[in-house]
């Protein structure tokens, strides 16, 4: 009996259901990346295999006004390694 896997796309909008739902503790101004694109963003490393895939992504926004993290990922932003850890790594793993 085969299986058959969801679409990416299918896989983008459950985990960003399940990144919605995440409590975010956060105060201040320095919300500029939300729970969701760091979750997405870190999966769209592993998904993609290149660890200079969020790098490429950054500038390729900055030169031609768009990205394949937002039309594949739907990232609205695409953060930093160091901010996807920093939101990242006070969540559960539950």
């Amino acid at each position: 009996m085969s299986t058959k896997l969801p679409a990416l796309d299918e896989l983008v909008t459950l985990l960003g259901r399940q990144l919605d739902s995440l409590p975010d503790e956060r105060v201040g101004p320095n919300l500029t990346y939300t729970l969701r694109d760091a979750g997405l963003a870190a999966v769209a490393v592993f998904f993609m295999q290149a660890p200079s895939f969020l790098a490429h992504q950054r500038d390729m926004q900055r030169q031609k006004g768009h990205n394949n993290a937002a039309s594949l990922f739907g990232l609205r932003t695409v953060p930093s390694d160091p901010q996807i850890r920093n939101l990242l790594d006070p969540l559960a793993p539950a």
